[in-house]
């Protein structure tokens, strides 16, 4: 486009949602650590969805025990197995500095879902301007102008 030049607005589609519009059933999931997720809200700001467990934890702390209650007394005995020749301890070392610096945190993971345990929804996603609606913690969203339809409630 060359300057000067002004694009057209393009006229937006009118949503008209076509199916059922009540909130899908709720999904489990399991993660790579073998607990079992379930969908929430990401935020009060954010209309997506993240995985926590049943508890309520969005994330596992992998580190040993030491390196949780005493990371001194861990480090500290990591640099006499590094100064003794422990070469697996050298490579450890440099592993977990390194990601430190960076900011990584690699003793624990955020869950995320490997398989789900529930099987698939017996009722399709309405469909709005063509494609399929996705299902946001808000409602039914047009994926084409993102429009979100609150939910219908459910009957029975």
């Amino acid at each position: 486009m060359s300057r000067g030049h002004v694009r057209p607005a393009q006229q937006q589609p009118e949503c008209r949602p076509r199916g059922d519009l009540t909130p899908l059933p709720e999904q489990r999931y399991v993660c790579r650590c073998g607990e079992e997720l379930r969908l929430v809200r990401a935020s009060a700001e954010i209309n997506d969805w993240a995985h926590e467990t049943l508890s309520g934890q969005r994330y596992r702390d992998d580190r040993s025990a030491l390196l949780r209650e005493d990371p001194a007394r861990w480090w500290a005995q990591l640099r006499q197995r590094m100064a003794a020749g422990d070469m697996r301890a050298a490579q450890l070392y440099s592993t977990l500095t390194a990601a430190e610096d960076l900011g990584w945190g690699p003793g624990w993971h955020y869950h995320r879902p490997e398989k789900t345990l529930t099987g698939p929804p017996e009722q399709p996603p309405p469909v709005c301007c063509g494609r399929p609606m996705w299902a946001s913690p808000d409602g039914w969203a047009c994926r084409v102008t993102l429009r979100v339809f609150p939910y219908t409630p459910t009957t029975g």
